[in-house]
């Protein structure tokens, strides 16, 4: 039996919720669940066992800290190597070296939690190829994916606006072709 996928675009979240209903009763693990929309989906859009876990917060303050930290060293190092005469006041005042630390803290926050979403995102999505009902997310719909084997169900794409199936890789007819639903190549 060949592995397969199963694109099924959606045009609005009920329908999508109730083929998740269908793909849970049938068995089919989270793992093999895709779901993608060019706009945010509600909390009750996930397959069911899964979880969303999103390491943004611990790398943000992780980020911080390092921002900071770097921060604080540039200004306590540049003022080392440039030894001014100060009459007794400390060379690293610590009200100036701290607004350099906060811009510091804020920076690496920042840049730190842009990396993150963009790679739990998966992007950029360098030198891969769009898949083929991709134009239907860029015009608002909903696009699931499904991994299935030859001879399972495809109710769960019955309400759907259009569908197309992928044969995957490492399957018994070998390479990645796309093939329509409707003619099979």
């Amino acid at each position: 039996m060949s592995k397969s996928s199963l694109h099924a675009v959606f045009a609005s979240s009920d329908e999508v919720r109730d083929a998740l209903a269908i793909l849970a009763r049938d068995g089919v693990t989270a793992d093999d669940i895709e779901i993608r929309s060019s706009v945010p989906l509600e909390h009750d859009l996930v397959p069911a066992g899964s979880t969303l876990i999103s390491r943004v917060p611990w790398i943000a303050v992780l980020g911080g800290f390092v921002g900071g930290t770097l921060a604080f060293l540039l200004v306590k190092l540049t003022s080392e190597a440039y030894p001014l005469p100060t009459g007794g006041m400390p060379i690293v005042a610590l009200p100036t070296a701290g607004v350099i630390t906060f811009e510091g803290v804020a920076i690496g926050a920042i840049l730190c939690t842009v990396a993150t979403v963009f790679y739990e995102c998966g992007l950029p999505a360098l030198g891969r190829r769009p898949g083929p009902l991709d134009h239907h997310v860029a015009s608002g719909n909903i696009l699931v994916t499904a991994r299935w084997t030859d001879g399972d169900s495809r109710e769960w794409a019955s309400k759907a606006l259009e569908t197309e199936t992928t044969e995957l890789p490492g399957s018994t007819r070998g390479r990645w072709r796309p093939f329509s639903s409707q003619s099979k190549t």
